[in-house]
């Protein structure tokens, strides 16, 4: 495997979220974050005790599990949520994807939204957060506004997506979030990243994880694999 390659698969959390997706696809993305050494996998709470039965020993420190956390609408109770991390935790989980409760921002109740925020950070620490913005639903005054809140609460990432709305990492979305942060919090991209191109449009703009399927995963991959010129921005670090 080249180093595009590898570099590549250190920014990709392989994402089996849907509530279709069945044991058949935990294992397979099992199997290609094994392959490649990708950074991480993220399934739905069910499975994480599952898919921590499949990584070997020796690579759970390298392949990292995520575990969403009220997920997809953010509407849980802030109890619930971390009640959700602790158990996500205890199951196996090294990283935690909150969802902001949209319905709160949406209303402008910014204090609550902190207080949700900072409650899951102190549930999950030592063990890193992101908040996942949704941003389909929200405009800019709200992302931004949401943005500074993160890191206010003590956030690590900003997310954009959860894949369950209709649009989810889109340039016009990803550069707010980046024109905001100013690298005060790393960016998650996701939801609709699907091809290579998509991915580079978006490392541009200082993306650094990329949620995707195990599908789009392994067709990405494959390519660099054959041809690491495809991505020139990887080869100059």
């Amino acid at each position: 495997m080249n180093r595009i390659t590898q570099q590549m698969a250190r920014m990709i959390d392989l994402s089996a979220v849907q509530a279709t997706n069945t044991e058949a696809d935990i294992r397979q993305c099992a199997e290609l974050a094994i392959r490649y050494n990708i950074i991480a996998i993220h399934v739905l709470p069910c499975w994480t005790r599952f898919l921590s039965t499949l990584l070997p020993e020796q690579g759970r420190g390298e392949i990292m599990i995520g575990g969403p956390v009220g997920f997809p609408s953010g509407g849980h109770a802030t109890d619930t949520k971390v009640q959700e991390v602790r158990q996500l935790i205890c199951d196996g989980a090294r990283e935690v994807d909150m969802v902001v409760n949209i319905g709160n921002v949406l209303s402008g109740r910014f204090d609550e939204v902190k207080q949700d925020l900072q409650r899951v950070v102190e549930a999950a620490a030592p063990i890193e957060a992101k908040v996942i913005l949704e941003t389909h639903y929200l405009n800019e005054e709200q992302i931004r506004r949401v943005c500074d809140i993160a890191v206010e609460a003590g956030m690590k990432w900003i997310k954009t997506s959860t894949g369950w709305a209709p649009t989810g990492a889109t340039e016009e979305k990803v550069a707010i979030i980046a024109d905001q942060l100013k690298g005060r919090l790393r960016i998650k991209g996701s939801g609709g990243i699907r091809d290579l191109d998509t991915i580079r449009t978006l490392y541009r703009l200082g993306v650094r994880r990329f949620g995707m399927s195990a599908s789009a995963t392994e067709k990405v991959l494959a390519q660099l694999e054959q041809d690491p010129s495809l991505f020139p921005e990887l080869a100059q670090n």
